[in-house]
């Protein structure tokens, strides 16, 4: 497959592209042009009077010397005037969302929902874009990495106008959405494809709690590797069964709405029994029972479901 090249753009390093971003000036411009953009509208196109007007800049050729660096990249001249390109308006969202300039702290705070493996409340915290959910009595899944039930991203602007609990709940769509997409092999994050590698505990014995070998409840962890932007995501080997299809008519016929993005779906992942079937290749058996009857998922060394039976 190959891909056209236009311009000096196309083949941008990324050192490059970082310096066109020091420089407060084509800061202003790429600002001025997020402002004045409506995404129900059919042109964005600012005016160069207009844009001049709106950026903090007096002498005309310097404003005119950033605005043509930018038009290299981030910015697009229209007969209109100027506007922000596909990678322009995601660098501004970045900025809005607070993901490159936001980095605020949430203590530990209490909400509505309970351990699966004591029955005792949840907290939240959050820090460095993550929201991590830790059991406020047990030593939860994880307790070499602090004890947490998990830990998912969410971009600073997630915890405007909600609660602790709208917190908890946006963090869980947004990330589990993310998720699946990497488990469809395409990066969430640039679109790049995605390595995937299960890998087992051979001496995993949680005795009920948590293993002393690897210090992890589940006997599988799954790794996700984007290769082009090395974006990377590990998870317990039930997660990536639980948007199977198999697995949510299986729900649905005992009646049970099972929703992946939600807290009560990733509860009920927890109680799936997993099985090490072979070690060459791994092969992973995950077993799902509801009101007697069970459902079985087969998984190989990459983490994909490989045979379904009952």
């Amino acid at each position: 497959m190959t891909f056209r090249e236009e311009g000096e753009a196309a083949t941008r390093s990324p050192d490059s592209v970082f310096g066109l971003l020091g420089d407060e000036t084509r800061l202003g411009i790429l600002q001025a042009l997020w402002e004045r953009y409506d995404p129900n509208a059919t042109d964005n196109a600012v005016p160069f009077s207009e844009l001049f007007d709106r950026v903090d800049v007096a002498d005309t050729g310097n404003f005119n010397y950033h605005l043509g660096r930018l038009t290299e990249h981030f910015v697009r001249r229209t007969e209109g005037g100027y506007e922000l390109t596909a990678p322009g308006l995601k660098l501004a969202r970045a900025v809005v969302a607070g993901g490159v300039t936001g980095d605020p702290v949430l203590e530990p705070t209490p909400v509505d929902a309970a351990c699966e493996r004591c029955g005792a409340r949840m907290a939240i915290d959050y820090e460095d874009g993550t929201t991590w959910v830790r059991c406020t009595a047990c030593e939860g899944y994880w307790p070499r990495r602090g004890g947490e039930l998990f830990g998912f991203s969410l971009p600073p602007a997630g915890l405007r106008d909600r609660d602790p609990d709208g917190v908890l709940a946006a963090t869980i769509v947004y990330s589990i959405h993310r998720f699946e997409t990497m488990t469809r092999g395409v990066c969430p994050e640039c679109g790049g494809a995605v390595d995937a590698a299960l890998a087992v505990c051979e001496d995993h014995d949680p005795d009920g709690g948590v293993c002393e070998a690897c210090g992890s409840s589940f006997l599988g962890v799954v790794r996700f590797v984007c290769t082009t932007c090395k974006f990377a995501w590990r998870c317990p080997s039930y997660a990536v069964v639980s948007h199977h299809p198999a697995l949510v008519s299986f729900y649905y016929d005992h009646g049970v709405e099972h929703v992946p993005a939600t807290w009560a779906g990733i509860a009920r992942g927890l109680h799936w029994a997993e099985d090490l079937v072979s070690t060459e290749p791994v092969t992973l058996r995950l077993t799902v029972r509801h009101d007697g009857d069970r459902i079985r998922f087969l998984l190989d060394d990459t983490g994909t479901v490989v045979d379904v039976c009952d």
